[in-house]
């Protein structure tokens, strides 16, 4: 999951609030399997990660892993910050970036240059056309030019002009079970209560001389 969190994260220069049409919701993030697997599975979810939860309202988004670290990242678009959250250490971490997948757009059927500033990775982007998401109307757009790092389709809900569903060559995320529903501020504000992390002493990887 660490890995995932790393390659999602994109400088926050680049990050343009989008706030018209705003529609604030809820969903469960369920990671799909990679496209081979997908061929023998026949598109079912075999991932085994347990699904994260994601919340929006307008430019700000809470994302909470559900592995063993339990960790939780908060972006603001409208202040460029970033945060990582640990529970269970009641500690936080300033992020220099935002999350490149999970995204609004000002308008779902001309979505091309808000993936460009999102992305992390340049994106030779074509939209392809319509198709409806468990049962939800979105657009889809690729990435022509994708790597075997980069996302190479997305498909962005017309109701909540928000991506909700990202494929690559390694791995995949669907939004499901999306709520529309205004969510409580507090969520994407720093508890009072935690404390910024402190740097942690390097320990010796190699072998222990006896």
């Amino acid at each position: 999951m660490a890995t995932r969190l790393i390659v999602l994260l994109v400088p926050l220069l680049g990050l343009i609030p989008v706030v018209s049409r705003a529609q604030d919701f809820s969903a469960e993030v369920v990671y799909l399997p990679t496209r081979t697997l997908d061929v023998r599975s026949g598109g079912a979810d075999i991932s085994d990660h347990q699904p994260s939860k994601l919340y929006v309202s307008k430019d700000k988004v809470r994302l909470e892993t559900r592995g063993l670290v339990g960790t939780i990242l908060l972006v603001n678009g409208e202040e460029q910050t970033a945060f990582a959250l640990f529970p269970s250490k009641k500690e936080y971490q300033p992020l220099v970036g935002s999350l490149s997948e999970y995204f609004r757009v000002r308008d779902a059927e001309n979505a091309c240059p808000d993936w460009q500033r999102s992305a992390a990775q340049k994106i030779d982007c074509e939209k392809v056309g319509h198709e409806a998401i468990d049962g939800r109307q979105t657009v889809k757009y690729q990435n022509r030019s994708a790597s075997d790092f980069a996302t190479s389709v997305i498909w962005i809900d017309t109701g909540l002009d928000f991506v909700i569903k990202w494929e690559g060559v390694n791995a995949g995320v669907e939004l499901r079970n999306i709520q529309e529903a205004h969510q409580p501020m507090d969520l994407f504000t720093l508890p009072p209560d935690y404390e910024i992390q402190k740097p942690r002493k390097g320990t010796n990887k190699g072998f222990s001389k006896r």
